[in-house]
């Protein structure tokens, strides 16, 4: 981790090098994928519009013109993700999408997890407990982090502070109508094996049972066996739908 990320800094979000609407779907576009600026990542705003091919080929073509390298999908349900791999994208992670009923008890978190709320000041040190977590493949930056937030019509950010950290694990949750969403859970890996997870998740859980939702949704890379555990343990069971990561590596125009 390096030390700079923790360092006092104008919290006021940088505006993007990169972004490039569909001119036909609003609901899709380019942005820079977080901590690598010469990929691109495709964005559906709205997971429940499938995206549609013509409006796919016009943002490939339009980002070849600019130089990007790639281009890198969010998660993608069946229907999109066929429509991607069929304008040449390849496969590079399969995700597990679980549920939790909110019929069934909800597992106590850890009292020794004391959970905050996750304010602005606190994102650099999200970001960088994410950048830990996740690696900076995977990882998201502070202002994918806000943007995950507006994903849902209804929001909850929380932490867990260590001794002298702010953030040592942090979620994002949400809310649409009566379904829920364990939008980001992530762990500073010097704690993990504290229960800080299991905390964060039944905490948000218990958040949106009492906002009326009847399920909770979330996804993980099928490679990740910490994290399915985790969720299995709490109750979450796994659905027959998986979600799909895809990736194109773009012919840059001479």
């Amino acid at each position: 981790m390096q030390e700079e990320r923790f360092q006092p800094i104008d919290d006021t979000p940088p505006s993007n090098a990169l972004t490039i609407a569909s001119s036909s779907q609003p609901t899709l576009h380019l942005t820079e994928w977080p901590f690598d600026v010469t990929i691109a990542m495709l964005v559906q705003a709205d997971h429940t519009i499938e995206i549609d091919s013509h409006h796919l080929v016009e943002l490939i073509e339009r980002a070849s013109a600019l130089g990007v390298r790639k281009i890198r999908t969010g998660a993608l349900r069946a229907t999109s993700a066929q429509r991607v791999l069929a304008q040449g994208f390849d496969v590079i992670d399969t995700l597990a999408l679980l549920s939790f009923d909110l019929s069934q008890p909800i597992p106590h978190r850890r009292e020794s997890s004391r959970i905050q709320p996750l304010r602005r000041r606190h994102y650099e040190q999200a970001e960088a407990v994410d950048l830990d977590a996740f690696g900076p493949k995977w990882a998201q930056h502070r202002n994918a982090l806000r943007d995950t937030r507006q994903a849902t019509l209804h929001s909850r950010s929380r932490r867990v502070s260590g001794d002298n950290e702010p953030v040592i694990g942090f979620a994002l949750s949400g809310y649409t109508n009566d379904v829920g969403y364990l939008q980001r859970l992530a762990v500073s890996p010097s704690h993990s094996g504290r229960g800080i997870g299991w905390s964060l998740s039944c905490d948000a859980l218990r958040w949106m049972e009492q906002r009326g939702c009847e399920r909770v949704l979330v996804n993980t890379s099928v490679q990740n066996s910490a994290a399915l555990r985790l969720y299995e343990r709490i109750g979450f069971s796994e659905l027959p739908e998986q979600l799909t990561i895809a990736e194109i590596e773009m012919d840059i125009p001479k």
